[in-house]
């Protein structure tokens, strides 16, 4: 039998035809078989939109442009700035009540919340905002209007009840936007608002059970 001869085009093309196999097959990304080893084979990547899109920040949380972490003579002075001065009141000065490395700033203001400002270390630790009573809730409600506006719906928004006996109450809404370890909570039965920190609230907590115990 006389030998197959192949002509240079058919060979040329055979080599193609395998280089191009071998480098598509390498592409694949490996997938575990039913051993739990991975095989040659490789599973698909799930498509992006399988894939959760991170929360995206709110801007810093503030009150009449004092922030959290604020150095406490900036934010004293801030605050002092929002009082108008009269002669039948004075603008309340931050001071400490005693307890190691905290401050307070607290005051009434001409537009009708009381305010108290809590320092920890010489920094803003926490912005507490209480509407005044006087206004049947319409500048708490404003606040939340304002704050919607500029961050959005609350990330979490709940309203608790309890049952004393035969009388039944709740809370009112609680209102919260987070931007990582930072809160702001509306609180509607005290139509107030908080600026804080999980974390140096836990601190301040320990602080002051400390200091109750002396």
């Amino acid at each position: 039998m006389e030998p197959i001869l192949y002509s240079p085009q058919a060979v040329l093309r055979g080599v193609f035809i395998l280089v191009l196999s071998l480098s598509v097959f390498a592409q694949i990304p490996a997938a575990p078989d039913a051993s739990g080893f991975f095989s040659g084979r490789k599973a698909p990547n799930f498509p992006l939109t399988a894939v959760p899109l991170p929360l995206i920040p709110h801007p810093p949380f503030e009150f009449r442009g004092i922030r959290m972490g604020d150095e406490m003579n900036e934010a004293e002075r801030k605050f002092l700035a929002l009082k108008i001065p009269s002669l039948s009141s004075k603008p309340g000065l931050c001071g400490s009540d005693g307890i190691s490395r905290i401050e307070t700033c607290t005051d009434v203001l001409d537009t009708g919340e009381y305010v108290n400002m809590t320092m920890l270390d010489g920094r803003v630790a926490q912005i507490y905002v209480s509407t005044d009573s006087r206004t049947q809730g319409n500048t708490y409600n404003s606040y939340l209007l304002a704050l919607a506006t500029k961050y959005g719906r609350p990330d979490k928004r709940e309203t608790k009840y309890y049952r004393n006996g035969f009388e039944t109450g709740s809370s009112g809404e609680h209102l919260w936007w987070l931007n990582g370890d930072q809160y702001m909570e509306g609180n509607e039965l005290e139509r107030a608002i908080t600026i804080g920190s999980r974390a140096l609230d836990a601190e301040i907590a320990e602080k002051e059970r400390l200091h109750e115990r002396k």
